[in-house]
């Protein structure tokens, strides 16, 4: 029977309980669907049922390299609404030692779908090492100008920066979109009008991610978080959640 997550937290700390006990059903259940994990390195799997996640759960390689858990860090809360929330979390890798063997930075989109929160997606900086000092004013800017494009209506300026396929989290389906005319056509319900902040929330060498809130031109709020990716063209934007 699966579990009921009253709160997106709850979901965030069974992930990784179940992920230390090596319970593939129990990890697929943390999950809402469809559910993607997009990296900063250029993978994206993407998962259409807990039985799909389940039969494709391994801890083979990771047990390899001495790994026996993983712990969360405390996550923040970002963005909320009723129905989803952008959690900014990230895990450390032990040995049988309790030795750090490996640190990553996500950004987790959780989505309440039927009454239980569930990580609809993940966004994965999985490039940060503890204490490094990352800048990050060239990904913050290049979400800046994609907005500001926008804005100006200047739809080709606006995906010029981004990476495809490219992926959009809803609550309760991951759209991913092959070209600039399927984001243009499909990206924002209102187009951005005034945009008030963009930072990093989640910074590593290869992928930021960075949260930006805007009014619409109709006059609504909107915020959204952003993957941006390190690619041999510079940055590029590999996904989004947006919540208005």
């Amino acid at each position: 029977m699966s579990k009921t997550f009253e709160a997106p937290e709850d979901a965030y700390f069974e992930f990784f309980r179940a992920d230390a006990a090596q319970d593939a059903e129990a990890w697929a259940a943390v999950m809402s669907y469809p559910h993607t994990r997009v990296s900063a390195t250029g993978q994206s799997p993407y998962y259409n049922t807990p039985e799909d996640y389940a039969a494709r759960a391994s801890w083979k390689d990771r047990v390899a390299t001495g790994w026996v858990r993983s712990v969360g860090v405390d996550p923040v809360r970002i963005h909320e609404s009723a129905d989803k929330v952008h959690l900014a979390g990230g895990w450390t890798r032990y040995n049988a030692q309790d030795e750090p063997i490996l640190r990553n930075r996500v950004t987790y989109i959780l989505t309440r779908i039927e009454g239980s929160w569930g990580i609809q997606a993940r966004f994965g900086t999985d490039s940060f090492t503890e204490g490094e000092v990352v800048d990050s004013s060239a990904p913050v800017g290049v979400v800046a100008a994609h907005l500001e494009n926008w804005a100006a209506g200047d739809a080709a300026a606006a995906t010029e920066s981004f990476a495809y396929p490219f992926t959009d989290v809803g609550v309760g389906r991951v759209d991913r979109y092959g070209n600039a005319s399927e984001v243009a056509a499909g990206l924002y319900a209102e187009t951005p009008g005034k945009v008030n902040s963009v930072q990093a929330i989640r910074e590593g060498r290869h992928g930021i991610v960075a949260a930006a809130t805007w009014q619409s031109v109709a006059g609504s709020a909107f915020h959204a978080v952003y993957l941006v990716a390190k690619r041999e063209r510079g940055w590029r934007l590999a996904a989004a959640s947006v919540i208005p």
